[in-house]
């Protein structure tokens, strides 16, 4: 059945209010997945830290990187998954060649051993933080900027 855009829209304005709880939740994330990025760019003394990418409702992500790293044309990306509303790591490559080439050169990794086919947006992800507690919001930072570092120092030892 195709979907009817303007009755979308109407739905879409009944839920999308200055102070409607899903305006309230997605700005809440927002502010919360920029202070985990300020506080990744404080920890990590290793690591540049780029800008946030809000996204389209679906993943909201920042990257961080070394001088290896951008030589090699990728990045890692912290990533709020909106869908699944958990928290992942993502290696990501700078075009889609270069996606394909380290996907086929990592596809057998533990990180990939699940996947049948390249995934669309990165070369290998992880779960980080599987069901996220928002009540302890310094808590679930550490949790994310811990597991983050210590899944990319894993999974640098193969690039």
């Amino acid at each position: 059945m195709e979907s009817n855009l303007s009755e979308d829209i109407k739905i879409y304005q009944q839920a999308i209010y200055t102070d409607s709880p899903v305006c309230r939740a997605y700005a809440g994330l927002l502010k919360f997945i920029r202070s985990v990025r300020t506080d990744f760019f404080i920890d990590s003394t290793d690591y540049k830290v780029g800008n946030l990418s809000d996204g389209y409702l679906d993943y909201t992500y920042f990257p961080f990187f070394d001088q290896q790293l951008r030589n090699d044309g990728l990045r890692f990306g912290i990533v709020l998954n909106h869908q699944d509303m958990r928290f992942e790591l993502w290696l990501m490559a700078q075009n889609a060649d270069l996606q394909i080439d380290y996907w086929n050169k990592l596809k057998h990794l533990k990180w990939n051993v699940d996947k049948a086919a390249m995934p669309k947006y990165t070369v290998l992800d992880t779960v980080i933080v599987e069901q996220p507690d928002f009540s302890d919001l310094e808590k679930l930072k550490k949790q994310i900027i811990e597991g983050s570092l210590k899944e990319a120092a894993e999974i640098r030892h193969y690039l």
